[in-house]
């Protein structure tokens, strides 16, 4: 019997790399940002309580992201699933990427501190290579 787990809980010595797949989740994302407002209101004045976005996005670093894709991209299917559904797409349903990738909720958990640790081993591996042939 699989009992509710809490995705959102994450090791202690993951958490630079948590941070680090938060901003490339967010560089990631694909937004429809054309009409988000119907023309009509789109130069319309607000007080600034009522902004639809009112926090400051701070600014993502390109790099760092572009190598986090490049690690996730080379784990095995299910770590890279299990990484995208939490950083990428929060919203799809648990249910479906435990049936995506067949395994418990307790398993998903388990393979997501996995995948973790291997982009934290990919990206070690990529700058121990870089120091070697400098």
């Amino acid at each position: 019997m699989s009992r509710n787990v809490d995705f959102s809980r994450i090791p202690t010595r993951q958490d630079a790399i948590h941070i680090r797949l938060e901003q490339w989740g967010r560089w990631v994302r694909v937004h429809p940002a054309a009409w988000a407002l119907q023309p009509i209101w789109r130069n319309a004045k607000t007080p600034r309580q009522w902004d639809v976005n009112p926090h400051i996005n701070q600014p993502l670093n390109t790099l760092e992201c572009h190598e986090t894709e490049r690690a996730v991209s080379l784990l095995p299917d299910k770590h890279k699933t299990v990484l995208r559904w939490l950083y990428v797409w929060p919203w799809v349903h648990e249910g479906k990427v435990r049936r995506e990738t067949a395994s418990t909720s307790d398993a998903l958990y388990e393979v997501s501190i996995d995948a973790r640790d291997m982009v934290i081993d990919r990206l070690k591996q990529k700058l121990s290579s870089f120091y070697e042939n400098a």
